[in-house]
């Protein structure tokens, strides 16, 4: 996969999405925080960490800048019971950061039932051991042998962000080894393929593709899931249809 050394623009976590998001991309150059609504900072509470404080507050920031280009007026982005965004009503999306980065997409549930999004910074990269714990044996077989490897980290993220997309949809938490993902070169992208269900709508075997964009410092990785109407017309997201000769287990 080609490494771009240009950072990461909207076009990046828009690319393949089948209808229109919301993007924002906050960068902090002087290392000020954007100001928190009054909700939101009570999440954090008083003895909150000063970097968890600057984090949360980037995510908010681009959380709004995201749903501003839907039309939808600036308003606090609360967290749900789970952690994750509570998106205004009709809308769906995910959040990441890291480091002085933070990246938010946002869609109608209309289009949507889910969009996941995950950030993540290149060095130092997964360890050995930590890509064990993370990929499957036939991940691993692509990551290779060699800890702190940009393919390693490339796969975390995109577990990250196909979970993130698919757990507001029945509150069902997927661990690393509940996905499958294959390298698909020509699209700069894997195949997303779940090993449990996560919801009546995409069950053990569904597909979802998550495109990936590397930069000489991140990867991000974007991935949505349909509702079942929409879905069901994509066949490359279906489940795979059993032969008749095959037996139950």
């Amino acid at each position: 996969m080609t490494v771009r050394r240009s950072p990461l623009v909207a076009a990046d976590a828009r690319r393949a999405l089948p209808h229109p998001v919301g993007v924002g991309i906050r960068r902090s150059v002087d290392g000020q925080a954007p100001a928190l609504w009054p909700e939101e900072a009570a999440h954090l509470g008083p003895n909150s960490a000063q970097g968890r404080r600057f984090s949360f507050a980037l995510g908010r920031a681009a959380a709004r800048d995201a749903l501003a280009e839907l039309g939808i007026a600036p308003t606090a982005i609360r967290r749900g019971p789970s952690g994750d965004p509570a998106w205004p009503d009709g809308i769906v999306g995910a959040i990441s950061h890291t480091g002085d980065l933070a990246v938010a997409i946002v869609g109608r549930q209309s289009d949507y039932t889910g969009l996941g999004i995950d950030l993540e910074q290149l060095s130092p990269g997964l360890s050995l051991r930590a890509a064990r714990l993370v990929c499957t044996p036939s991940e691993m077989a692509w990551v290779g042998d060699a800890g702190g490897t940009h393919r390693g980290t490339m796969l975390f993220s995109a577990k990250e962000a196909v979970f993130k997309a698919l757990f507001p949809i029945e509150r069902v938490w997927l661990g690393f080894g509940d996905a499958e993902l294959e390298w698909q070169p020509e699209r700069c992208a894997f195949e997303a393929r779940l090993l449990k269900s996560a919801s009546s709508g995409y069950p053990s075997g569904a597909v979802l593709p998550v495109q990936c964009t590397l930069t000489d410092a991140e990867v991000l990785s974007t991935t949505y899931a349909l509702p079942r109407r929409a879905f069901e017309r994509l066949p490359h997201l279906r489940t795979p249809a059993r032969s008749s000769s095959s037996s139950e287990l």
